[in-house]
Protein backbone atom coordinates (compact mmCIF):
# COMPACT_ATOMS: atom_id res chain seq x y z
CA UNK A 1 0.00 0.00 0.00
CA UNK A 2 0.81 3.61 -1.02
CA UNK A 3 1.38 6.35 1.56
CA UNK A 4 1.16 9.59 1.14
CA UNK A 5 4.94 10.16 1.42
CA UNK A 6 5.15 8.43 -1.73
CA UNK A 7 3.32 10.54 -3.78
CA UNK A 8 5.70 13.56 -4.69
CA UNK A 9 4.56 14.64 -8.13
CA UNK A 10 1.25 17.48 -7.62
CA UNK A 11 -1.36 16.19 -9.78
CA UNK A 12 -1.91 17.74 -12.82
CA UNK A 13 -4.65 19.51 -14.25
CA UNK A 14 -5.54 20.07 -17.79
CA UNK A 15 -7.14 23.93 -18.25
CA UNK A 16 -9.83 24.67 -18.68
CA UNK A 17 -11.61 22.53 -16.93
CA UNK A 18 -14.83 21.95 -14.59
CA UNK A 19 -14.44 21.72 -11.11
CA UNK A 20 -16.56 21.03 -8.55
CA UNK A 21 -16.82 22.27 -5.22
CA UNK A 22 -19.14 21.53 -2.30
CA UNK A 23 -20.09 24.69 -0.71
CA UNK A 24 -22.27 24.04 2.47
CA UNK A 25 -24.25 26.74 4.63
CA UNK A 26 -26.62 26.84 6.82
CA UNK A 27 -29.67 29.05 4.56
CA UNK A 28 -30.31 27.12 1.40
CA UNK A 29 -31.31 30.10 -0.24
CA UNK A 30 -28.42 32.08 1.00
CA UNK A 31 -25.86 29.75 -0.13
CA UNK A 32 -27.39 29.30 -3.38
CA UNK A 33 -26.94 33.09 -4.06
CA UNK A 34 -23.42 33.28 -2.65
CA UNK A 35 -22.55 30.30 -5.32
CA UNK A 36 -24.16 32.33 -8.22
CA UNK A 37 -22.86 35.47 -6.88
CA UNK A 38 -19.02 34.37 -6.49
CA UNK A 39 -19.52 32.46 -10.16
CA UNK A 40 -20.91 35.52 -12.16
CA UNK A 41 -19.93 35.56 -15.27
CA UNK A 42 -18.79 31.84 -15.46
CA UNK A 43 -20.52 28.26 -16.49
CA UNK A 44 -22.06 27.26 -13.45
CA UNK A 45 -24.76 24.60 -12.25
CA UNK A 46 -25.84 24.17 -8.86
CA UNK A 47 -27.10 21.13 -7.74
CA UNK A 48 -28.58 20.21 -3.84
CA UNK A 49 -25.97 17.51 -2.32
CA UNK A 50 -27.55 17.05 0.92
CA UNK A 51 -28.85 18.04 4.15
CA UNK A 52 -27.25 17.41 7.65
CA UNK A 53 -28.45 14.88 10.18
CA UNK A 54 -30.13 17.62 12.74
CA UNK A 55 -31.03 19.84 9.05
CA UNK A 56 -28.58 22.91 10.17
CA UNK A 57 -26.63 23.12 7.11
CA UNK A 58 -27.10 22.12 3.55
CA UNK A 59 -24.50 21.44 0.89
CA UNK A 60 -24.25 22.06 -2.98
CA UNK A 61 -22.32 20.81 -5.88
CA UNK A 62 -20.75 23.60 -7.74
CA UNK A 63 -19.44 22.24 -10.77
CA UNK A 64 -17.92 25.88 -12.32
CA UNK A 65 -16.06 25.90 -15.42
CA UNK A 66 -12.07 27.02 -14.70
CA UNK A 67 -9.89 28.66 -17.17
CA UNK A 68 -6.63 28.14 -14.89
CA UNK A 69 -5.53 27.13 -11.75
CA UNK A 70 -5.62 30.80 -10.16
CA UNK A 71 -9.08 31.09 -11.24
CA UNK A 72 -9.71 27.66 -9.63
CA UNK A 73 -8.08 29.26 -6.47
CA UNK A 74 -9.50 32.27 -6.19
CA UNK A 75 -13.19 30.90 -7.06
CA UNK A 76 -12.60 28.92 -3.31
CA UNK A 77 -11.55 31.42 -1.63
CA UNK A 78 -14.34 33.58 -2.26
CA UNK A 79 -16.75 31.30 -1.54
CA UNK A 80 -14.68 30.28 1.65
CA UNK A 81 -14.47 33.99 2.67
CA UNK A 82 -18.26 34.98 1.87
CA UNK A 83 -20.36 35.29 4.68
CA UNK A 84 -23.23 33.17 4.23
CA UNK A 85 -20.76 30.11 3.46
CA UNK A 86 -19.38 27.85 6.07
CA UNK A 87 -16.98 25.43 4.34
CA UNK A 88 -15.80 24.73 0.84
CA UNK A 89 -14.12 21.40 -0.03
Amino acid sequence: MKEMKDFKEKVKIEYPTIWRYKVIGENAKKTREAIEDVAKGLTCTISFSKISNKGKYQSFNADIFVHSEEERERLFKELKEHKDVKMVL
